[in-house]
């Protein structure tokens, strides 16, 4: 039986999905949690529409040609961006079911229009021409997470060529004689950020991570050298990578070994997610992020100003917040084992935007000292901000699939120490299944219904 928010989320994206919404959901013993998750959903349902597009909402050239289509935000920048699937997508395979095919769609989109020297590209704007130098390894992301949730290995078969020149071509023609990427892009990021120099933490880590995620794609379908190689690749990133930006004196990462020292959040949390930092060295970092850039209104993407640039993207980097990031934050601490922190993080975060705006939707950034959307038209519904329901379907529940399709799961609950219990339904290829814990004596009692074909084994608590 669906709960009253499932029901509630199907009616209304009805608007825009080419069936009705079904079957995820979340509950908690925190109301608020239960209402982030709930408008979460609602957020990415909500950048589900119609297609094909010819332009997007200013009327400047977007021609992509899908049934429907994934956009950015449901009234500003309605065209679809692979970063930003990374997110939204997630979103809809936790709980929109109906939503897969269209996430499959514009993969196949952004393959199909490569770039001669194997760049995905970033958007459909302009022709496709736009590339940014972290959506590249957005792109793998959202084709490991799709295979990984959806069972769909064929689509990796289909998009292996481009697969290999992004990670073959692409990646090595930026690369240094030590392995680490530099950027030739300029300002080439998710918020157009104007960084110190051309080697930058974030977009090494991000290059590990699509490494070792396209690695796990080729041993899906069978490519046992690929996987070796881009593993192998990967892991020689970590030295280089830790001599280059690790700052002992800070205890986390800095942005660039060019210019004043930044301690970033995008920087700290993909390193931590790419596998590229002890786990001491994790804490560490993300304690830094909790000391310096923490808010009432959740943790900001710098520690210091020295990114700001009114012309380019904006100023107040130190205060600003931008929830998109955010979601990686979460995974890293969760991942980190720093659970209580990760809830406070989307207590405050996500529970801000949702007590100072429309109440049912996130937005594209938090300004600084937490006033609305810094763009001259603000997006207060932007599905790459809508990262607090994977995360806490994956980490609070504790759902997450360990092969493709659910062929096998893991049940890990992450509570915290405010959580006591938590029951949701995931939707999978076989249908749905369903997870309730609460704690007894401290410890998480599991219990589980998973359609037949699915075999999951126990987490940690």
């Amino acid at each position: 039986m669906k709960t009253l928010g499932a029901i509630l989320l199907a009616t209304a994206a009805l608007a825009y999905a080419p069936a009705s919404l079904a079957d995820g959901s979340f509950t908690s013993s925190d109301p608020l949690l239960n209402r982030i998750w709930i408008a979460s959903v609602k957020t990415a349902t909500d950048m589900l529409a119609p297609g094909p597009l010819t332009v997007d909402y200013a009327g400047d050239p977007c021609a992509i040609d899908e049934p429907v289509v994934i956009v950015d935000g449901s009234t500003r920048d309605r065209c679809p961006y692979i970063g930003d699937e990374a997110v939204t997508g997630m979103t809809l395979l936790v709980s929109t079911p109906t939503a897969r095919t269209a996430i499959r769609n514009e993969l196949d989109w952004f393959a199909a229009n490569q770039h001669s020297d194997g760049a995905i590209p970033a958007t459909p704007l302009a022709g496709g021409d736009q590339v940014l130098f972290d959506y590249e390894s957005y792109w793998v992301q959202c084709l490991y997470d799709y295979v990984l949730y959806s069972g769909d290995r064929t689509i990796a078969s289909e998009v292996w060529p481009n697969l290999v020149a992004l990670m073959d071509t692409w990646y090595p023609s930026k690369a240094r004689a030590d392995g680490l990427v530099v950027n030739d892009l300029g300002a080439s990021d998710y918020a157009s950020i104007w960084r110190q120099g051309t080697l930058i933490a974030y977009f090494n880590a991000g290059y590990a991570l699509a490494l070792e995620q396209a690695a796990q794609i080729a041993t899906w379908i069978g490519n046992s050298s690929n996987a070796r190689t881009w593993s192998a690749r990967a892991a020689a990133l970590a030295t280089p990578f830790n001599a280059t930006f690790w700052d002992p004196r800070a205890g986390a990462y800095v942005d660039s070994p060019t210019g004043p020292a930044v301690h970033p959040e995008d920087g700290n949390v993909f390193a931590i997610l790419a596998g590229l930092t002890a786990p001491a060295r994790a804490t560490s970092a993300l304690n830094y992020l909790s000391h310096v850039n923490s808010r009432p209104y959740g943790n900001t993407i710098a520690d210091n100003n020295t990114w700001d640039y009114p012309a380019v993207w904006g100023s107040n980097a130190k205060d600003r917040v931008f929830p998109f990031i955010g979601y990686f934050e979460l995974l890293a601490r969760f991942r980190a084992g720093l659970d209580t922190s990760a809830i406070d993080l989307i207590r405050r975060e996500w529970g801000f935007m949702l007590a100072h705006g429309p109440e049912s939707t996130t937005w594209e950034d938090i300004g600084p000292w937490g006033d609305g959307p810094k763009s001259a038209d603000p997006s207060w519904d932007h599905g790459w901000s809508s990262g607090a329901a994977p995360a806490l379907t994956s980490y609070v529940l504790g759902v997450r699939p360990t092969s493709p399709g659910f062929a096998t799961f893991i049940v890990d609950p992450h509570p915290g120490k405010t959580v006591t219990s938590a029951s949701g339904t995931v939707p999978t290829p076989n249908g749905d299944l369903t997870v309730a814990w609460k704690l007894v004596n401290g410890k998480p009692v599991v219990s589980v219904r998973a359609p037949a074909g699915e075999t999951w084994t126990r987490g940690r608590g």
